[in-house]
């Protein structure tokens, strides 16, 4: 017996499979040509501005501001009144991905302090932070904010981050002031 008959289901499944997946390409294609109109996509004609990341970095969010209010804690409502930026970041304490996310943030900190106002808080202690997390839409730790100095939100994480992107999302916010 040789190869070829051995092997017979087997290379007439592959055949099979072959002949199906081009009968369905052929089949995709032709419909897409068929559909086309000749009209352009929203994108194209200027109607709406779809490619504009919002505070979330996620396209069709409004962007979020953290605005001084009579609840907004004084010592945020004085880094943005100096123009500085406010680095922000809530965790829970024994958690160990938080904890290395502290010592991540604290990390980021020492290079970055000059620039910005950085405060952490563990997940008990968030009532001192007045409005902000409602103003960030956020309430789950853990949580990164980078506001810039207008207060306008560069980056808001909702979850773990590494220390190298949590740095160059500091970097980039602080640069773009």
């Amino acid at each position: 017996m040789g190869i070829m008959s051995r092997n017979r289901s087997f290379l007439f499944a592959v055949v099979l499979v072959l002949v199906g997946g081009l009968a369905i390409l052929g089949g995709v294609t032709a419909i897409r040509v068929f559909a086309e109109d000749g009209s352009t996509t929203t994108a194209t004609t200027g109607q709406s501005d779809y490619n504009k990341a919002g505070s979330y970095g996620i396209t069709g969010y409004q962007p979020l501001k953290l605005e001084p209010t009579s609840d907004t804690p004084k010592f945020i409502t004085k880094a943005l009144n100096d123009q500085k930026g406010v680095i922000l970041l809530v965790y829970v304490r024994g958690a160990s991905a938080d904890e290395e996310m502290l010592a991540n943030f604290n990390k980021v900190k020492t290079t970055y302090r000059s620039q910005a106002s950085f405060f952490n808080f563990e997940a008990r202690e968030v009532k001192e932070l007045g409005d902000v997390l409602t103003q960030l839409k956020v309430n789950a730790p853990p949580m990164l904010a980078v506001v810039k100095a207008d207060g306008s939100v560069a980056q808001l994480y909702t979850g773990w981050i590494g220390q190298k992107v949590m740095e160059q999302v500091v970097a980039n916010a602080l640069r773009a002031q």
